[in-house]
């Protein structure tokens, strides 16, 4: 247990109680019973954030990476098999540029046709590395959709982009 977590205690337990006793001073009992429980609430939201349980200060709050784990495909798309070969559709109709229209169900795509390509998000599974990075980049560019840890709609994230087996 550090010094600092002491004195966040200290300084606590002197606040909360003093803040009630200022107010019930002036008769506003109301007041001073609504400012020590959001003064509780403050410091125990401030002291999970800055503290570990042993009460040891923690250099910066955010420990794990951003984002947790990346989809298979982008934003709103659904993971759709032509042959043996992953493609993404939209299902939901997301596309802000109209060029990957709203997939179709009861019309599946078959082969390489204009109406496929406008249904079809290709993953580029032939690809590897800094070549399906930018392939990706443009996939989105091209379809106007944007990939939660893989491209925001203008910059290519450094995460690796997951391919479905």
């Amino acid at each position: 247990m550090q010094l600092s977590f002491i004195f966040y205690l200290f300084t606590a337990f002197i606040v909360i109680p003093g803040a009630f006793f200022f107010l019930s001073q002036q008769r506003r009992f109301i007041a001073a019973i609504i400012a020590s429980i959001g003064l509780t609430i403050l410091f125990i939201l401030f002291g999970i954030q800055y503290y570990t349980i042993n009460g040891d200060y923690t250099n910066s709050p955010a420990t794990m990476t951003w984002p947790p784990s990346i989809n298979m495909c982008p934003d709103f798309l659904s993971l759709y098999t032509v042959g043996s070969k992953p493609y993404c559709v939209d299902t939901a109709g997301v596309s802000k540029n109209g060029v990957l229209v709203k997939f179709n169900p009861s019309n599946p795509v078959v082969g390489s046709t204009t109406a496929a390509a406008n249904q079809l998000f290709d993953l580029h599974t032939e690809l590897s590395g800094d070549a399906r990075a930018t392939a990706i980049k443009q996939e989105c560019i091209r379809c106007g959709v944007t990939w939660e840890g893989v491209f925001d709609g203008m910059n290519l994230y450094n995460n690796a982009i997951p391919s479905p087996t």
